[in-house]
């Protein structure tokens, strides 16, 4: 009966664990990332004796909605034209400027084509054998170049870690797109095959 008892228990706590662990942490990061975003404007505002908890994020997201806008704009985007040429011209910024601008477009493009936006199999290893990857640029380059090829430039995650991975340079033909979203990919890729998503 004891080894019964005790076996519930643990069991119960780990069932615990698995319903509060995601949720805890979750909140964790949610709650870090809003107290960052929230510090940039926050400290100014607290300095001049306005202390209204979450107003920092609050006016940090209505400035960037703000700029938004005012670049979407013909004249807004001759501005941002003008400064983005101004930011490369400036030494030493300008390396800091284009680097940061480049991953940016990477992360935050909107287009069809943009960088992680598409998910492919590709062939490595063995024949036959493949890997899940995301297709970051299908843009003529250098590679391409040198193999006399249209290519792609596809991006393989490891899994468990995502943040780590490889690039791959892949023959176009050779790159099967699937229909899976970019978000059921890293859930599959991060639980290491065990979360797949249904067709």
């Amino acid at each position: 009966m004891a080894t019964g008892f005790w076996a519930r228990v643990r069991r119960y706590y780990l069932a615990g664990l698995v319903v509060l662990a995601p949720t805890a942490l979750t909140l964790w990061v949610a709650w870090k990332f809003f107290t960052f975003f929230d510090g940039i404007l926050g400290g100014e505002l607290r300095a001049r004796g306005i202390s209204v908890f979450g107003l920092g994020f609050v006016l940090l997201n209505l400035i960037v909605l703000v700029l938004g806008a005012l670049t979407a704009n013909f004249l807004g985007k001759r501005l941002f034209v003008v400064w983005d040429r101004l930011m490369h011209r400036v030494p030493l910024v300008n390396k800091v400027y284009s680097t940061l601008r480049q991953i940016a477009e990477i992360f935050l493009g909107s287009g069809e084509d943009a960088a992680f936006r598409r998910v492919a199999l590709v062939e490595y290893g063995s024949p036959g054998t493949h890997m899940v990857g995301f297709v970051t640029s299908t843009a003529a380059s250098e590679a391409g170049t040198v193999l006399g090829a249209k290519v792609c430039h596809v991006f393989v995650p490891s899994a468990v870690n995502p943040t780590t991975g490889f690039l791959l340079v892949v023959p176009e033909e050779k790159v099967r797109y699937l229909e899976m979203t970019p978000e059921q990919a890293m859930r599959m890729i991060v639980s290491a095959g065990s979360i797949v998503p249904a067709k």
